[in-house]
């Protein structure tokens, strides 16, 4: 008969748990006593044990997701048994109210939470053992990594690459012709951009970077950043391919503004795609809020920030709002919350700073905004243009924040446009 796999209550107060990782797939088979997942809850790592052998039949809840004690997590049946995944879900019964640890299932024969492993983390980051105590050999701030391996987790691979000597940015570089530098947005990395780079490599070189902190870039300092800073690791991604045309999208075109200010020499024209300037109370409300949950990947984070990047019509669609979750999603996961907290405490700080100095300005200048962003209102991209001598102003219909995404066609043609006739 098969056996449910279920979250274990750790301890009195524990009303969830996550899985960290998997030991076994679907089709392994199992000894009674191996280790089958690893769970976090409450700061604590725990490895949870088959509490009899057989074949792991169905795995239901996947590494970083997080779900109510006496959650189904999995099944395991026995070898010769007819299982049916759909089947036993539906008769999974929870017992969330009284239930010892590890309680719960479909037969009472349950998986039991290992004592001996349980590890309590040096901080709230999640991490291996083992990256743990090389971050602490190496002195490596674990706060400082993003993490690559299920959930975000920090593997020793992400240590190593923290620990290197030579701290590096990660660059790409597709297609050939003149140079584009894709700037990101707030805790956003160079994958935003693949609509763009898939569409102007085939005339441009498309160059795009992770940012410091975030992705595959090794850590940031963790004294202060400052937008600037953030222009120099642009200029750094660039390299030697200049004057070039910078394009950059939210935060990321705060960063293009300072390029152009300060590096005036490197910049031959710039496209500010959503372009923030002034101090805005609903903008630096959003970014506060963005960061009071646990993790960048919380599903209550990815869903409350939907709505501010995207549109009413795209919103309606649930297939292009659930692929657009599932990005973001992504890019979370390979961005820490420190790396967002810099990145939020720089962004405020320049807002505000550079609204007399977009004069100084002497480049071809193209400035796109959606008409139903409420972060970045058109309004406020219409100041950006008209304080640019000779800027160009395109508002284009039925987008919001995210316009790369919701019309990457349109905005992908006036980029290159704009790039092949300056």
């Amino acid at each position: 008969m098969a056996t449910a796999i279920t979250m274990p209550r750790l301890g009195l107060t524990m009303v969830e748990g996550t899985v960290v990782e998997w030991k076994a797939q679907p089709g392994d088979t199992v000894e009674k006593g191996q280790i089958l997942l690893v769970i976090e809850s409450e700061k604590v790592e725990v490895e949870v044990e088959a509490f009899s052998g057989g074949t792991l039949a169905a795995i239901y809840v996947d590494p970083g997701t997080t779900v109510p004690i006496g959650s189904l997590l999995g099944a395991v049946a026995d070898a010769e048994e007819s299982f049916d995944r759909d089947a036993f879900e539906r008769a999974f019964v929870p017992e969330l109210e009284g239930a010892p640890a590890g309680a719960g299932g479909v037969s009472g024969d349950v998986p039991k939470a290992a004592s001996a492993p349980a590890r309590a983390p040096q901080s709230g980051v999640k991490a291996a053992p083992a990256a743990r105590a090389l971050a602490k050999k190496l002195g490596v701030d674990l706060e400082s990594i993003s993490g690559s391996g299920p959930g975000g987790r920090i593997t020793v691979e992400d240590v190593e690459r923290a620990g290197s000597a030579e701290p590096a940015l990660s660059i790409d570089a597709e297609g050939s012709g003149p140079p584009l530098l894709l700037v990101s947005g707030f805790g956003v990395d160079k994958t935003s951009w693949r609509r763009q780079i898939d569409a102007l490599r085939g005339s441009f070189t498309a160059i795009s970077f992770d940012p410091r902190g975030i992705g595959a870039s090794r850590p940031m300092p963790t004294d202060g950043l400052t937008i600037g800073a953030m222009a120099e690791e642009a200029s750094e991604a660039a390299g030697e391919r200049t004057p070039l045309t910078v394009v950059g999208a939210s935060m990321g075109a705060a960063i293009a503004i300072e390029l152009a200010l300060t590096r005036a020499s490197s910049v031959a024209a710039l496209v500010l795609i959503t372009p923030p300037i002034a101090e805005d109370a609903r903008l630096d409300a959003v970014l506060r809020a963005s960061l009071e949950f646990e993790s960048p990947q919380a599903e209550g984070r990815i869903r409350a920030m939907l709505p501010w990047f995207l549109s009413r019509g795209f919103l309606a669609e649930a297939p292009k709002r659930e692929a657009a979750a599932q990005a973001l999603r992504a890019m979370a996961a390979r961005t820490p919350l420190p790396t967002l907290r810099r990145h939020a405490n720089a962004f405020a700080a320049w807002l505000g700073t550079r609204a007399g100095d977009l004069s100084r300005i002497r480049v071809p200048t193209l400035v796109i905004a959606g008409a139903e962003d409420v972060l970045v209102p058109a309004f406020h991209a219409e100041q950006v243009a008209r304080s640019i001598p000779g800027a160009r102003l395109e508002v284009l219909e039925g987008a919001s924040h995210a316009v790369t995404i919701e019309r990457a066609e349109r905005v992908n043609e006036l980029v290159a446009q704009f790039a092949r006739g300056r």
